[in-house]
């Protein structure tokens, strides 16, 4: 098992960057998952390794934010009797500070917030038919729960009714929790990230500009 790690480790070592100059931003959405205070300020599922992840989320928006097509943030809002709460510590509660994107996230004024009361962001999309889009980047966390359940679920969606699109997921901005001896942050990135790629999501290193 250990040899079988160490070879999916290797996968993600040698992932090629993609050039943002590659992608037609004004037929591209981006995706930003739970990127909140209750998961990357404070609260009962605050990990600082999603904390981590907002300085380099910023780079990436200012770098697109003025030409991709649409950007939207999904947020967990739950209320104080969700289902949810029987498998998680309770968090993210409505009108409250948890629930509410990042304050560096709100600098950009073009972003759609979206509540969700579910791990899947799928469940909470609008509209599903993705006109004028050809690509789909999503980012955020946690790679084993939330991005991988809305990368995959899009991703048969899209396969049930014959609509091509890109799915694009770049690891730099992607990240999970860790727990010792409970949940392991670098296994369950490695094995999620290998199954996003067998499963025909578009995996990249990062994507940079030139």
């Amino acid at each position: 098992m250990i040899e079988q790690l160490k070879s999916l480790k290797n996968n993600l070592e040698n992932l090629e960057s993609l050039d943002i100059n590659e992608i037609n931003l004004k037929r591209t959405h981006l995706f930003i998952i739970d990127l909140n205070n209750g998961f990357a300020k404070s609260g009962n599922l605050y990990s600082d390794r999603v904390n981590a992840l907002i300085k380099p989320t910023i780079e990436f928006l200012n770098l697109i934010h003025n030409d991709i097509s649409k950007i939207t943030a999904f947020t967990d809002c739950h209320d104080e009797n969700s289902l949810e709460f029987l498998n998680y510590p309770s968090h993210c509660l409505k009108n409250d500070y948890e629930s509410e994107i990042v304050d560096e996230l709100k600098e950009f004024k073009n972003i759609e917030v979206l509540n969700k009361n579910s791990t899947n962001s799928f469940f909470a999309l609008k509209d599903t038919s993705f006109n004028g889009i050809d690509n789909i980047i999503i980012i955020g966390d946690c790679t084993d729960i939330c991005i991988y359940q809305f990368a995959i679920t899009l991703k048969a969606y899209f396969n049930q009714n014959n609509i091509k699109k890109e799915i694009v997921v770049p690891i730099n901005l992607i990240d999970t929790y860790d727990i010792p001896n409970i949940h392991s942050a670098e296994i369950f990135n490695t094995v999620f990230i290998n199954s996003m790629i067998q499963n025909g999501i578009k995996v990249v290193s990062k994507i940079k500009n030139g």
